[in-house]
């Protein structure tokens, strides 16, 4: 990696979605897709009547021929209905009911509609009260069934974009769980280009953005994608992996000291996945692509950089957790070098 002044070039800005027109009471419920199979108790007596029809709340089942094993929700259109008016009504508890049963909806109204009308929707209320982010935060992660598959699975991360960027802890915790959850389903369905161009995009923007929360889920995030990333992207001749940890190495000297706290908690973690990803090379004093070197001449100058005594406590407190886990990467390396070794007696 160069030690150079020039910062990695930001990715392109997320599209404006802060226009769309969608009117939400106009959505009317469609029939369950017929493929979806009827529930059959255990214990193998007949399902339960149409009075004793499950709302959202029921425990659901699963297809094991359709999105990959993916949960159901078997709707009620009365309760599909209701549930859409909570969701725009001006009664604060009715919208946060809603916001947990955003499966409902979007089983009732078909991933088409969910993509072009639901999801929009969401995009236009991310100035409502915290308690209805955080239930919508945590149902986007499930709405993955209902979107079209995994060929349109991405879509969900635009207003989770938005979610991660808010001022509330719990609301961006929420969705970087959801954000994940959406990833392994891209990475599920053998799409690179989709889970380089949408999930790690994504990741670039927040690492660049003017606003310091934003930044604090890049923090969160770009461990969980390291691993997934190639040395070398091709035909751009981009090394991600290095880029990426220039952005963590940003993000820890970040001027704010919220961002740098997360970093702070993060940078351990971040060394442990770069050890177990790129093995003994991240170790060597290399300083080209793909991870080789990053730990001997990036993380650790960081850590001492952020456990320095002109840290606030909030940051160094972290010190000590981000030695355990260095501890267990040098063991993870140890360990794995000894099978090698191992293998390679047994082959002699």
């Amino acid at each position: 990696m160069n030690n150079n002044n020039s910062n990695p070039p930001p990715p392109p800005e997320m599209p404006d979605v802060t226009d769309t027109g969608t009117i939400i009471g106009t959505l009317q419920p469609q029939k369950p897709p017929s493929e979806i199979p009827p529930i059959v108790p255990p214990d193998g007596s007949d399902a339960k009547s149409d009075n004793d029809a499950m709302d959202i709340d029921a425990p659901t089942t699963t297809s094991s021929s359709s999105s990959q094993d993916l949960p159901i929700v078997i709707i009620d259109e009365e309760d599909a209905l209701q549930t859409i008016e909570k969701l725009r009504s001006d009664e604060l508890s009715a919208r946060i009911e809603a916001s947990t049963k955003l499966p409902t909806i979007a089983a009732a109204l078909g991933p088409k509609r969910t993509r072009d009308e639901l999801l929009p929707f969401l995009c236009d209320g991310v100035d409502d009260d915290d308690e209805v982010l955080e239930g919508i935060a945590a149902s986007l992660g499930k709405l993955v069934p209902y979107v079209g598959g995994r060929d349109h699975v991405a879509s969900l991360l635009q207003p989770l974009e938005l979610l991660l960027a808010v001022e509330e802890n719990v609301v961006r915790e929420k969705a970087a769980a959801s954000a994940v959850l959406v990833s392994q389903s891209i990475l599920a369905s053998d799409n690179q280009e989709i889970y380089l161009s949408e999930f790690v995009g994504m990741i670039g923007r927040l690492a660049n953005k003017e606003w310091f929360t934003a930044r604090i889920s890049a923090c969160s995030l770009i461990p969980v994608a390291f691993p997934n990333l190639p040395s070398t992207s091709a035909g751009s001749g981009s090394e991600l992996r290095s880029r990426h940890v220039e952005y963590f190495a940003r993000l820890c000297r970040d001027d704010a000291p919220m961002v740098r706290r997360i970093a702070a908690r993060n940078l351990g973690v971040l060394l442990y996945t770069v050890v177990e990803t790129v093995g003994a090379a991240s170790l060597m004093d290399d300083r080209g692509g793909g991870g080789g070197g990053v730990v001997s001449t990036v993380l650790l100058d960081l850590y001492e950089s952020l456990a320095g005594g002109d840290q606030p406590d909030s940051v160094r407190l972290h010190t000590t957790q981000n030695c355990i886990k260095f501890g267990e990467a040098m063991s993870l390396l140890k360990r794995t070098e000894e099978r090698r070794g191992g293998a390679s007696s047994s082959v002699d």
